[in-house]
């Protein structure tokens, strides 16, 4: 027969011959195979540095292809090829392989419908499909599609390729060619049914396979109701499964076993008569067509349209009329953006505000330290100083009471520091001279405080501009005076030394006395009585419960009130409030405080005392917090004003979103429907009192919601549960603790955060910039971060960041760039929780913070000083990348304005027009905050998950998800701006290259560095613990053993490939199986894998679950302690097990270091120290145990196995009566299906550990340990057992029958369908291939229906049978091998004898 295969004329649905060889366009004129000649060394790219030769299995892109094409033309001419390509070599042969299969599966399409009407009788081979697939195979083209499809199969990504190539073609020629033949061919079938139907058929051929076809195909379509979807299941899907030739090797959603029930599994079993398996195979075409037709359709436009309906909706959606729409709004868009409940504009807000005290915090913080350095200065230069500063605070009250010695004015309206006059500058002067401090100390110290108090004036001022202050400014002046000296320039002993349980600060007998005189004077002037012991006792109460007000930073106590007139029984004193512009302001008649004496008092009783240091961070944080609070009421108005006006003009609300305050209750409820109204108008607070200052928010209505993020800000308020005494004390503390000592406290961690962090600069291009700028911007981000732990150290203020490098972090921090790590921030998130006070009468909340401190100082200390580095070395890759973003917009537009570009709205870029500078900058920050992980950014939902006995830093994963969509949505954008263009270009490379390229061409590296196939890197796949076994390994061979690098570990971007990574895993474990159902598989571990941050176990409720409820044994089936231990050797184990894994400072990775260092074994295992080394990058070397790994699994399936065997009788042994008699039987099918899968794992360990060079004897050997020697010749010959009924349970289940009076469910009639499933199993199950049972061939009829279960034929003896299963040659007289003899029960023998037709 001729390479030319012909279409028989009769066929009639083409017009013309057709010949199928056709040969792909690029092997056609041998233009690919012209390029498959060596390339001169001058022509190569350089791929990788060079690292890769040109004979090694990777090289650049161009000569991958080309080595594949020579790969696949080398197998057509029948040479020996190396088996193990690489990924571009396999995708190569992806393409070619669809390109080949899509014409071939049209035209196999007609030859089954030819066959299906001929003469029943005929065999598969001589059909006219069956002479066409062999006559195919051999053509050059059958040769070059078989040999490009073993290629493509050799990687999961080649396979998935192929399938794709073939479905997108298929989809492109059924719209032309495939629909009309299908309509045509579809209504010549229903009229020859139709003919056998009515006998008006004249049945020439006796053939009735095509009415069986339509038969099956109509109750197809009834089940999946297609006739209600014909339009989209013909254009979208049917046609495409006709022409798709591997639909059998793609698979269906129907072929997974957890969706069997769907009618869409294929039938894989070829049928003996050509007729029957044309319509076999055409089924399965129709079944392929019509689920990419019907479940995938629908799925995709359903999910489609709830997107669409976000963002179509999108901010107006939560105010719907659709209770639908806003159960989306709530529960599907809320938790994932970062906004939450809140608008854009609030959200903006509240982070610009965070953003702002944040940024002054650094400022305060850098004025504090002048003084610090100043005095540490004085003290080294003069005795007389250092004698003073025995008591650390007299040279700084000396300061303090300078620096507040002169209170500002008012000039022009404006308040100014007039500076210090002569005579207070002499005094200050003559008390340190007489300290000995130098004259030049003096003057720097002067100098400083003058900053600071014009620093003050410029604050002050700032307030006095705004609308909201009630006051004149001269008024305003007198009370900021007054508040500064007598309230933010004070402090009190009483609070800052008693924060412990041991309290440091006492209060002195003669000032307890003279305050319970006041007392007394205050209860006879109401007409009370009240004895001196009693007093003394109401004044120490009062010292036991004063605090600090946080609003007014004033001291507060509580006081029973005297008199009778007062409308509460307790009254609440702020010592703050009786010095007020300058004067003094008793309580009225009968009050407590009458005489400025009076005041004095309490503030001797409270330890009053001044500190310049702390001084100056409070008024500074004070004051800026009043602006920072005015302004963001302010721009929050504003905002919702000029929404209300666009929405006047015509907008859509769906895109800008509704006003959200209103001046009357009515408006708002109408505005802001289907939400809940606040029931009073908004009365916000500043550190200021309500008579000076009113917010401009003050009378509006708003939703409570948003009124309460005004109030708390970014904070995230718990539940009653959260916030309760013993949650914080059993759960947050623990959690926070141990996640700060696995993160912050770990010295490989920090390590592996600055690495990691350094990716960020890859992902989004700004590695991509002249490398001088790099070095430059690498140098300034050095210079910006803030731990400066030198200066921290030794006080020497040469150490301190220099003032321009504070001014660009602070821009920083108020632009919510920097001090955003998001681990970090989440640990310091819970330790807040833990520190809360829910009320300012929480006694016991107090007293817990009491003990807190107290047992906790020296931690915090530790703590915050590790918090501050790992946040520096986040910080330092926050700033680089905003130094590269701001770099590169700087360039673009340098770059537009000479080349005269045009920018995206037409207009020249020109010197006049190109944006400021600051303008540049903020873009540039905005940039980073949208692309490098930022823990502002992180949703509410998913900030509270840290408060959960589940999910351990949630938000990070999070973050990477948004980061990771923003970049790419960035990136396009930017690609489309004429001026911006390059920087998208950049953007996108980078994330390309961090995603697609990075991962895999380091695992092709290692691969090539370390000589591993592809088979043995499979291998190492399956014998990897469970968290690694479907992320990004790096396989290692050295010194005869194998290693392994999980890259994952230390490449945070994983999460975003994640999903890809486990569906490309989970198919290489398995080449030959269905696509489809593996990648189903793998879309729901990958599912798993997102969402473990979530619901996993943290560290801490972990632990206590080992010990605690899974009985001293960990969650992979690790033994900490045996259930016959002494008490003693269980709470010593306990106690070992909780400090290993809640231990910080990295102590198992130190311990291994250690061990390897003195060249000792750790648990058996010899650890290296330039392994344990790479370990600090996140890189680490880990050695593969294959022995260790081995028996390991074999626990774990025994494990497994008890737990199956259980599925069998699960709830049938209550004692009630079980009216399903199928049950069990569904049960006994589900516990085997499950046992298959136990098998079948263990086999590809068994075949794993193989390849890796174990041999059979110590394979043996580690079953044996395990007692598993029986288990061992199942899985190496390849045979399943499936699970029996014993003896013991038969008897249980009949004594429970008899006690209780009900059925047996293992009654005859079940016990002998449960024995056929058996026989099935043990006979025709192989392992590692689909599961041989269909339920619904062995359930029992329901009552009235007529069994569907095949009557047992009667068994003869088979001489095809005896000859096809014959005895191994070393079977003894009875038919078994010795190993069978050995090993088999007396049940399995006779099953095996059965199966060689010698029983």
């Amino acid at each position: 027969m001729s390479d030319t295969f012909k279409f028989p004329k009769e066929f009639g649905l083409l017009e013309e011959e057709e010949i199928i060889e056709e040969v792909p366009k690029e092997l056609e004129d041998g233009t690919l195979l012209e390029e498959a000649k060596p390339i001169p060394e001058e022509e190569k790219t350089p791929f990788f540095g060079n690292v890769i030769s040109p004979d090694s299995k990777t090289g650049t892109a161009l000569e991958e292809q080309v080595r594949g094409i020579s790969k696949i033309l080398d197998k057509v001419q029948g040479k020996e090829v190396e088996e193990d390509s690489s990924l571009l070599e396999s995708l190569t042969g992806a393409g070619i392989s669809a390109a080949i299969k899509i014409p071939k599966g049209l035209v196999t399409f007609g030859t089954l419908l030819y066959d299906i009407f001929q003469e029943e009788g005929i065999p598969v081979d001589e059909t006219l499909t069956g002479k066409l697939n062999d006559t195919f195979e051999q053509t050059t083209l059958g040769k070059i599609e078989k040999a490009s499809e073993e290629v493509a199969a050799e990687t999961a990504a080649g396979k998935i390729t192929e399938a794709i190539g073939q479905l997108y073609g298929a989809g492109k020629i059924a719209q032309k060619t495939a629909i009309p033949v299908i309509a045509k061919t579809s209504q010549k079938v229903r009229q020859l049914v139709n003919g056998i139907k009515t006998g008006r058929y004249v049945k020439t051929s006796n053939n009735v396979n095509a009415a069986r076809a339509v038969k099956e195909a109509n109750k197809l379509n009834k089940i999946t109701g297609t006739d209600k979807f014909v339009a989209i299941a013909v254009g979208g899907g049917i046609g495409t499964g006709f022409i798709v030739s591997d639909v059998e090797d793609i698979g269906t959603f129907g072929d997974w076993d957890y969706l069997d029930f769907l009618p869409t599994g294929l039938d894989r079993e070829q049928k003996e008569e050509g007729g029957e398996d044309a319509q076999r195979q055409l089924l399965n075409r129709l079944k392929f067509g019509s689920e990419l037709a019907f479940p995938i359709v629908p799925f995709v436009v359903g999910t489609g349209k709830i997107g669409k309906l976000i963002v179509q909706k999108g901010k107006d959606i939560a105010y719907s009329d659709s209770m639908l729409e806003r159960w989306v709004d709530r529960f599907v868009a809320q938790p994932f953006r970062s906004r939450s409940n809140k608008t854009q504009e609030l959200f903006d807000n509240i982070q610009k505000l965070e953003g702002k005290k944040s940024a002054v915090k650094i400022l305060a913080k850098d004025a504090s330290r002048n003084i610090d350095d100043r005095i540490r200065e004085i003290s080294k230069e003069t005795r007389g100083a250092a004698q003073a500063l025995k008591d650390p605070d007299t040279m700084s009250k000396l300061i303090a009471e300078f620096t507040y010695s002169v209170d500002d004015i008012v000039k022009q309206n404006k308040i100014v520091f007039p500076g210090f006059n002569k005579a207070v500058r002499n005094k200050f002067t003559e008390s340190l001279n007489k300290l000995g401090v130098s004259k030049g100390s003096v003057n720097k110290i002067i100098s400083d405080t003058k900053a600071f108090r014009e620093t003050a004036t410029g604050l002050k001022n700032l307030i006095n501009a705004s609308k909201s202050v009630q006051i004149g400014t001269e008024k305003l002046n007198k009370i900021l005076n007054e508040r500064v000296k007598n309230v933010l320039a004070v402090d009190y002993k009483i609070i800052d030394d008693n924060r412990g349980l041991f309290n440091g600060y006492l209060p002195a007998a003669e000032n307890i006395d003279e305050v319970a005189k006041i007392l007394q004077r205050y209860a006879r002037a109401n007409g009370k009585s009240l004895d001196n012991e009693s007093a003394v006792k109401l004044v120490n109460n009062i010292t036991k419960n004063a605090f600090k007000d946080k609003s007014t930073n004033s001291l507060v106590f509580d006081i029973g009130e005297q008199s009778a007139l007062a409308d509460k029984a307790v009254q609440t004193v702020n010592i703050g409030k009786y010095i007020t512009t300058g004067k003094f302001k008793p309580d009225g008649r009968g009050g407590l405080i009458q005489k400025e004496s009076d005041l004095t008092a309490f503030r001797k009783l409270f330890g009053e005392y001044k500190n310049a240091q702390k001084g100056i961070y409070s008024v500074m944080t004070d004051l800026s917090e009043i602006i920072a609070r005015d302004k963001f009421y302010t721009n929050l108005l504003r905002d919702s004003e000029n929404i209300a006006k666009q929405l006047k003009a015509g907008a859509d609300a769906g895109q800008i979103g509704r006003p959200i305050f209103f001046k009357n209750y009515n408006d708002a409820v109408l505005n802001l429907p289907n939400q809940t109204i606040t029931r009073k108008p908004l009365s916000l607070k500043t550190n200021l009192p309500e008579t000076i200052y009113k917010s401009p928010l003050d009378g509006y209505f708003t939703t409570e919601p948003f009124a309460e993020a005004i109030r708390v800000g970014d904070a995230v308020v718990g539940s009653a549960i959260t916030r309760s005494l013993p949650y914080r004390i059993l759960m947050l503390i623990p959690k926070g603790s141990a996640q700060a000592a696995k993160t912050v406290l770990g010295f490989f961690t920090h390590a592996r955060n600055f690495f990691s962090a350094a990716i960020t600069t890859v992902h989004r291009g700004n590695i991509l910039i002249p490398p001088a700028k790099i070095a430059e911007f690498a140098n300034r981000a050095r210079k910006a971060v803030q731990p400066q732990l030198l200066y921290r150290m030794t006080g020497n203020p040469k150490y301190r960041n220099a003032p321009e490098d504070q001014a660009m972090y602070r821009f920083l921090l108020e632009e919510g760039v920097t001090n955003q790590n998001v681990v970090a921030r989440d640990v310091e998130g819970i330790f807040q929780d833990v520190s809360q006070i829910r009320t300012r009468y929480g006694t016991t909340d107090r007293y817990f913070n009491k003990v807190l401190n107290t047992g906790t100082k020296k931690f915090r200390q530790l703590y915050d000083v590790a918090q501050d580095l790992y946040t520096a070395e986040d910080d330092a890759f926050r700033v680089y990348n905003f130094l590269a973003e701001a770099h590169k917009l700087d360039t673009a537009f340098e770059n537009a304005i000479k080349k005269g570009i045009k920018d995206i709205n037409g207009k020249v870029v020109t010197r006049a027009n190109k944006p400021s500078d600051l303008a540049i900058m903020k873009e540039a920050a905005q940039i980073v905050r949208e692309t490098v992980p930022n823990y502002a950014y992180v949703s509410d939902f998913v900030k509270s998950v840290r408060r959960s006995p589940l999910g351990s830093f949630a938000a990070f994963p999070a973050e990477i998800y948004r980061t990771g969509a923003n970049t790419l949505t960035r990136g396009l954008k930017e690609v489309k701006d004429p001026i911006r263009k390059q920087i998208g270009i950049n953007s996108l490379t980078g994330q390309a290259f961090t995603y697609a390229v990075l991962p895999t061409a380091a695992v092709e590296i290692f691969r090539g560095l370390y000589g591993v196939t592809r088979e043995q890197l499979n291998a190492i796949r399956e014998v990897l613990p469970t968290w690694s076994e479907d992320n990004t390994i790096l396989p290692i061979y050295e010194d005869g053993k194998y290693k392994y690098i999980d890259f994952s570990h230390g490449f945070f971007y994983d999460t975003m490939i994640q999903p890809a990574q486990t569906t490309l895993s989970t198919i290489q474990r398995d080449p030959n199986a269905p696509l489809v159902p593996m990648i189903l598989e793998s879309m729901v571990k990958s599912m798993g894998k997102v969402l473990e941050p979530f619901i996993q176990e943290a560290i801490w409720t972990s632990t206590v679950l080992d010990l605690f409820v899974r009985g001293g044994q960990t969650k992979d089936g690790r033994r900490i302690f045996n259930e016959r231990d002494e008490l003693g050797d269980k709470i010593s184990k306990s106690f070992q097990h909780a400090a290993y894994e809640l231990s910080p400072f990295s102590y198992a990775q130190v311990l291994r270091l250690t061990k390897a260092a003195t060249g000792q074994t750790l648990k058996g295992e010899q650890y290296q120290i330039p392994d344990e080394l790479l370990g600090f990058t996140g890189f680490r070397k880990v050695p593969i145990n294959l022995e260790k790994g081995l028996n390991f699994k074999i626990a774990e399936f025994k494990r497994n196995q008890r737990a199956e065997r259980a599925l069998i009788y699960e709830g049938t042994r209550t004692g009630d009566p079980i009216t399903n008699k199928n049950k069990i039987i569904e049960q006994y099918i589900k516990a085997n299906r499950q046992h298959l899968e136990s098998y079948s794992k263990l086999r590809r360990i068994y075949d794993a550990v193989k390849v890796l060079g174990m041999r059979d004897p110590k394979i043996a050997e580690e079953f044996d340990d395990q007692k598993s020697m029986p288990l061992y010749g199942f899985i190496e010959n390849n045979r399943f057992k499936p699970f029996g009924i014993s003896t013991d349970v038969l008897a249980g289940y009949q004594k429970l029958s008899e006690e209780k009076g009900i059925p047996n469910p293992l009654d005859k009639e079940v016990l002998k369908i449960l024995n056929k499933i058996q026989d099935k199993l043990f006979e025709d199950q192989q392992l590692n291939k689909p599961f041989v049972i269909k339920e619904e061939d062995y359930l029992l009829p329901e009552p009235g229906r007529t069994s569907s279960i095949p009557l047992p034929e009667t068994p003869m003896p088979d001489a095809s049978v005896v000859a096809s299963n014959q005895a191994p040659a070393n079977t003894m007289k009875t038919g078994l091998t010795v190993t069978e003899q050995a090993l088999l029960s007396e049940e399995e023998k006779m099953m095996t004898l059965k199966n060689r037709g010698l029983a």
